[in-house]
């Protein structure tokens, strides 16, 4: 059954302050604390997290990139596109605005759907089905993560498939321990375009006499908006085209008391939702100028609706100081309908009637989009797709720690094994609608499309080593895949199945890696690693997974008050893969991969943290972050990828910036702080090669300014306020799927958090 917003904002009104009460009455039993609480604490994030313990950012092996819970707080940001925008090395293309659909990419891996990148929330991949469909159409609300972490470099082949760019991790809430105390808070905001969010936690554990510690948490969120584009409708009236969006997260601990070894359970339980009436169609740049956050009448009806469930549940054991074992097991299932404008009724593509909206036929068309004029013809019916999607995502994954001493080095040796199946089952269906008087009318009956299931089973290993000779440190590791992938096609008519696709791949993807002290300040380091991205179920024979070799150089500082990162990286692709999908405006059949050959992606990123003591009681931290990116296609060749076309050699690849910078400069006190944050991205290229829509176009460089500020009352009770986009730049982000798309206008938001 659907969780409303009416039952999480009761948890949140209520449940709190009723635990609360409850935990008054426990803080003798608190004062009786087992002296693993605290190690249960630190091991709860220790064991989920690419940067353990183990593991210091000083002197890691690849460019590591970690944005603590502090920092998250700052800014107070929603979307995570506006998250990782001060961490160098990732790309992103903004589609909705509000960062609903991410577009996340990792040095030169295309950021389309974040669909080559390994994303994870607690050690896990949260993409529906990263297999087998891994297009990440579902993401957490990253206001209920405390630590985002990214990791580039060798150590990317611990978290596979996709291990060209690298991985993010999002660390979700800790249970509280006995040493804590009773953990709650309630944060409540409201802002323009009708911005709501209504976030709320409460943690406690309890010492159960000789038995053991058992805790818990229960965290509920929600978010909405009216939305940002004003909808064309007949007599100026608007529609809402913004989204809600909630999830509710349980998890339970237990620690038991007087056994051989050290563990921990927990168990974890979580559910989410949105609905949200986000479009494909874009704007003529024509129409853009005119009013960036229009929306054509044609996209009246379209609607993303979909939930989201996950159970998990994971062990840890301490055979002894030196050995540990982690393990855990988990279900997700994803169920989604986007309904939506597609086309038209003829072989004519939306992108080249937005492209060349006034020549001939396709002034005709952009009079029936924007309700101007009525369907008269057969081809100017509007084609409405109802994308029914089901994932479900499974598995159990176990992973040792082992720390040694061997000759003169400390040792830390992780092996983990991962047996995972995911799933795509798609149902897609289409309607015809006229335009009638400004508005949809349904007409005709309902055709099925697309009836097919793609699955992938997947055994992987991996075995990772680390030398710690003091000034050197040394890693090297392999990962072992082994891939198994069936597609099945339905007949649209009956249902009954027609065709059975199975094929298997077994790859091995090595990397080595080594940071040199230099000073007790600077160092250097190195790393080589090979890079995956396997084929999705039920590809031709001709289509090759994706591959690379990875290499990056770079030297790190670090002292008390500054920390700076300067690394240069190398991807040498043997092949690129495109795939076709809604998303990227592609015209060929849904899911067929493409061959993009030899490319070479390399550049320069470079981070600077530090922070300036004004006074007694003022500071000023500093942060920034730039990217120097540049890409070339090695051989060319004719394709009917739509981001493609017709490459020559030496072509850049699309979406992927030459510059971006971002500086943050911070005004610090004990009771409160403002921030300004600047936001730089050159143009990026639409399209590589020609005879394809968008070639020779590119988005427009943003330049983007955030202001964010909060002042601490007293111990219980914070304000907070910020200003998205405060210059109110409307710039055009991209034109896929098809049709020029804005980024986000200002937004204002105040808020209050109370903790107790």
């Amino acid at each position: 059954m659907r969780v409303s917003k009416i039952a999480i904002s009761l948890l949140l009104a209520c449940a709190c302050p009723a635990f609360a009460q409850q935990a008054k009455g426990t803080q003798e039993t608190a004062n009786e604390q087992d002296n693993n609480s605290k190690a249960a604490a630190n091991k709860q994030v220790e064991v989920i997290s690419i940067f353990g313990q183990r593991n210091e950012l000083e002197t890691a092996i690849g460019s590591a990139f970690v944005l603590s819970e502090a920092q998250l707080a700052l800014n107070e940001f929603d979307d995570i596109h506006r998250v990782l925008q001060s961490v160098p090395g990732v790309y992103i293309r903004e589609e909705d605005g509000y960062g609903l659909r991410p577009n996340i990419g990792l040095r030169g891996a295309t950021s389309e759907r974040s669909s080559k990148i390994a994303l994870m929330e607690d050690g896990i991949l949260i993409a529906p089905a990263a297999y087998a469909a891994p297009a990440a159409y579902y993401f957490p609300l990253i206001s209920r993560m405390t630590q985002v972490e990214v990791f580039k470099g060798p150590a990317a082949i611990k978290y596979g498939p996709n291990t060209v760019g690298g991985a993010i991790n999002m660390v979700s809430r800790a249970v509280a321990t006995i040493d804590d105390g009773p953990q709650a808070e309630i944060d409540l905001a409201y802002g323009e375009t009708n911005y709501q969010k209504a976030h709320g936690f409460y943690s406690q554990s309890f010492d159960i006499n000789n038995i053991g510690e058992l805790g818990f948490l229960v965290e509920g969120i929600t978010l909405s908006s009216d939305g940002f584009k004003d909808l064309d409708t007949n007599g100026g009236a608007s529609k809402d085209t913004g989204f809600d969006k909630s999830e509710v997260i349980f998890k339970a601990n237990f620690t038991p008391k007087n056994t051989d070894y050290y563990q921990f359970w927990q168990v974890k339980m979580g559910y989410g939702e949105e609905v949200s009436h986000e479009t494909y169609l874009g704007l003529s740049d024509a129409d853009f100028s005119l009013k960036p956050t229009r929306r054509y009448v044609a996209s009246e009806n379209d609607k993303m609706d979909w939930e989201h469930y996950q159970f998990q549940v994971s062990h840890y054991l301490e055979l002894n100081d030196d050995t540990s074992i982690y393990t855990q097991a988990y279900r997700k299932d994803f169920d989604r309908d986007w309904d939506r404008f597609n086309s038209f009724n003829t072989n004519r593509s939306m992108a080249t009637i937005l492209t060349s909206p006034d020549t001939g036929i396709n002034a005709l068309y952009m009079e029936v989009l924007t309700g101007e004029r009525d369907s008269l013809t057969q081809e100017e019916r509007l084609l409405f797709t109802l994308n029914d999607r089901k994932f479900y995502s499974q598995g159990i994954e176990s992973k040792l720690f082992w720390d040694t001493r061997w000759l003169a080095a400390d040792v830390a040796i992780d092996v983990g094994v991962r047996l995972h199946q995911d799933q795509v089952a798609r149902n897609h269906r289409v309607d015809e609608y006229v335009m009638q008087s400004g508005h949809l009318s349904l007409f005709g009956n309902r055709a099925t499309i697309t009836h097919n299931e793609d699955t992938a089973t997947a055994l992987a290993t991996y075995a990772n080593a680390n030398l710690d000779f003091g000034q050197l440190n040394l890693s090297a590791g392999v990962r072992v895949e082994y891939i198994e992938g069936e597609a099945i096609s339905y007949n649209l008519q009956t249902g009954a199945q027609e065709s059975a696709l199975k094929n298997d791949t077994t790859v091995v993807m090595p990397g080595v890696g080594a940071f040199y002290k230099i000073t007790e300040q600077l160092g250097a380091l190195f790393g080589v690693n090979k890079g995956y991205v396997p084929n999705s179920p039920g590809q031709d024979s001709s289509i090759d997974p994706e591959e690379s070799w990875n290499y990056e150089f770079g030297l790190r500082y670090s002292d008390e008050q500054t920390k700076a990162e300067l690394v240069g990286f190398f991807n040498d692709y043997s092949n690129l893969k495109g795939n076709c999908t809604f998303a990227n405006g592609c015209l060929a059949q849904l899911g067929q991969e493409f061959n993009g050959g030899e490319v070479d992606v390399y550049g320069v990123e470079a981070s600077f943290n530090t922070r300036f003591n004004i006074s007694n009681n003022l500071s000023m931290p500093i942060n920034l972050a730039y990217t120097f990116t540049q890409s070339e296609f090695q051989n060319s060749f004719q394709s009917t990828f739509s981001q493609w076309g017709n490459v020559s050699a030496g072509d850049e690849l699309p979406y992927l910036p030459e510059n971006q910078l971002s500086v943050e400069v911070t005004i610090a006190h004990q009771n409160w702080q403002v921030s300004l944050l600047f936001k730089y991205v050159a143009a990026m290229l639409e399209a590589a090669g020609t005879a394809t829509e968008l070639e020779g176009y590119y988005t427009e460089d943003i330049q983007q300014i955030d202001l964010s500020s909060w002042y601490q009352l007293n111990d219980s009770l914070k304000l907070y306020g910020k200003i998205d986009n405060l210059t109110d730049d409307a710039v055009i982000v991209s034109r896929r799927p098809f049709g020029a798309r804005s980024s986000k206008p200002r937004q204002a938001i105040v808020g209050i958090k109370y903790s107790f």
